[in-house]
C-alpha cells in the first residue's frame, strides 16, 4: 500500500498554506460536443460523436430520416464567468443536419471572467446544415464572448441564427451591467465573405436607449442564410415581416442573406423567428418540412 504523504499531521511544516471557503477556486463549467455526418445508403449517418463536461447531444426519433436533429443539451443548467462551451460540427459531402438546443441557455452573473461559447462549423460540398440554437438569455452582470467560424465549401448550404434576450420581462429583469462580444466569421473555399462583432464592454443602459443602437429592444437576433440563391430569400423575408410585431432589416450579398431582428421582449422574439423560419426552411429544403420539435 503506498500514500502520497507518509508524514504525520504533525509533521507537516507550519507554513504550509490554508485555503478558506472564501479563497477556495470557484468550480466552473466546461463542455464539449463533437459531431461528424457522412453519406450511407443514401442517408445522413453519424461517424463521430463526442462529449464532455457539461455537454450533450441527443438524436430524436424524427419522421425524415433523410435529415436527421441533433439536440445539444446543457447538463449546467447555465453558465457563468470562466465557464467554457465549445461546439466542433463537420458535414460530409451532401449529408444533412438540424442542430437545436434543448432550452435557452442562460448567462448567469459573473464575478468578473468571462463566459466562453465557441462554434467550428465545417460544410463540405453540397451538404445542408441548420443551426438553430434556442435563445440566449443574458441575466444583470453577465459576460458573454461568442465566437462561430464558419466553413463553406462549394454548394454547400447554412441556415443559422443566434437570438439574445435582455433579462426577462415577466420577472421584471432590467439589465444595467452587462457585457457581451458576439461574432460570426464565415468563409467560402478559404475566402472571408462575413465578418460580423457585435460588442458591448459598458454603458449598456446608453447602448439600449440609443435609437441608432438597441432602441429599447429587449432581444435580438441575427438570422443568416448562405446560399448561391439567396438573394432569392430577401422579398419572402421583408413580406413575413411586414407581419410581425418586430422590427426585421434584411439584405443578400456575396451569397449570404443577412438579417437582423429587434423585439420588445423574448416572445415577441420567439414569435417573429418561427414565422421566418416556417416560410424560409422549407423553401431551402426544396420541400415543406416541420419545425425542430425543440421550437413547437
Amino acid at each position: 500500500m503506498t500514500f502520497e504523504n507518509s508524514l504525520p499531521s504533525s509533521a507537516l511544516p507550519l507554513t504550509e498554506p490554508v485555503l478558506s471557503a472564501a479563497s477556495a477556486p470557484l468550480a466552473r463549467s466546461e463542455g464539449r460536443v463533437e459531431i461528424r455526418m457522412k453519406m450511407r445508403d443514401n442517408q445522413s449517418h453519424l461517424s463521430h460523436l463526442y462529449q464532455r463536461g457539461c455537454g450533450r447531444v441527443r438524436f430524436p426519433s424524427i419522421d425524415r430520416l433523410d435529415f436527421p436533429e441533433a439536440v445539444l443539451i446543457n447538463t449546467a443548467g447555465g453558465l457563468t464567468g470562466g465557464d467554457a462551451m465549445s461546439y466542433d460540427v463537420e458535414l460530409e459531402p451532401t449529408t444533412r443536419l438540424t442542430i437545436s438546443g434543448q432550452a435557452a441557455e442562460k448567462i448567469y452573473r459573473s464575478v468578473g471572467t468571462v463566459t466562453n461559447i465557441s462554434s467550428e462549423i465545417r460544410l463540405s460540398e453540397n451538404s445542408f446544415l441548420e443551426w438553430l440554437p434556442q435563445e440566449t438569455i443574458l441575466f444583470e452582470k453577465s459576460r458573454l464572448k461568442r465566437l462561430n467560424n464558419v466553413h463553406l465549401r462549394l454548394g454547400s448550404r447554412l441556415l443559422a441564427l443566434e437570438a439574445t434576450v435582455f433579462g426577462r420581462k415577466a420577472h421584471g429583469e432590467n439589465l444595467t451591467d452587462v457585457q457581451i462580444q458576439d461574432g460570426w466569421k464565415i468563409w467560402r473555399d478559404g475566402k472571408l465573405l462575413w465578418f460580423d462583432n457585435f460588442k458591448v464592454t459598458d454603458n449598456f443602459q446608453a447602448i439600449l436607449r440609443s435609437p441608432a443602437h438597441l432602441d429599447n429592444a429587449r432581444a435580438m437576433a441575427t438570422f443568416l442564410i448562405a446560399d448561391e440563391k439567396a438573394e432569392e430569400y430577401v422579398d419572402m423575408v421583408r413580406d413575413v415581416a411586414t407581419l410581425l410585431d418586430a422590427r426585421v432589416g434584411t439584405t443578400s450579398r456575396n451569397g449570404l442573406l443577412i438579417t437582423r431582428i429587434l423585439a420588445k421582449d423574448g416572445y415577441s422574439l420567439r414569435k417573429s423567428l418561427t414565422a421566418i423560419l416556417q416560410h424560409v426552411r422549407s423553401k431551402l429544403a426544396g420541400e415543406p418540412v416541420p419545425l425542430p420539435k425543440v421550437w413547437e
